[in-house]
């Protein structure tokens, strides 16, 4: 997991860089925006609804975020990025998502 300096936390930040652009792939859902900062930010954000089970809420946030870390120099500064999982992430491999990711965030 990326230390807290380099983490969305606050529930307005969420919902600013939400209203940014938003890029869908087959298993995430990603929502960028500029922001201020010098380092990028990233949050990673689940729902219930889709996920019922807590282990599969875990396991895709485990997933999403060893993705990111691997990919955390590449990314730009002042690059505010939201992480939407969708249901299928539980049955790919770690490299798989990296791979669309990387994929994903070199169009923007």
């Amino acid at each position: 997991m990326l230390p807290r300096s380099k983490r969305l936390n606050l529930k307005k930040d969420f919902k600013w860089v939400s209203s940014g652009k938003r890029i869908e792939t087959e298993n995430l859902k990603l929502f960028i925006n500029s922001g201020s900062s010098e380092t990028c930010l990233v949050g990673i954000s689940l729902s219930k609804k889709n996920f019922g089970k807590a282990t599969d809420r875990n396991r895709a946030k485990r997933l999403a975020s060893a993705a990111i870390e691997q990919l955390y120099s590449t990314l730009p500064k002042k690059l505010n990025l939201i992480i939407m999982p969708k249901t299928k992430i539980l049955e790919i491999s770690k490299e798989v998502l990296i791979k669309e990711l990387q994929d994903a965030l070199s169009v923007n």
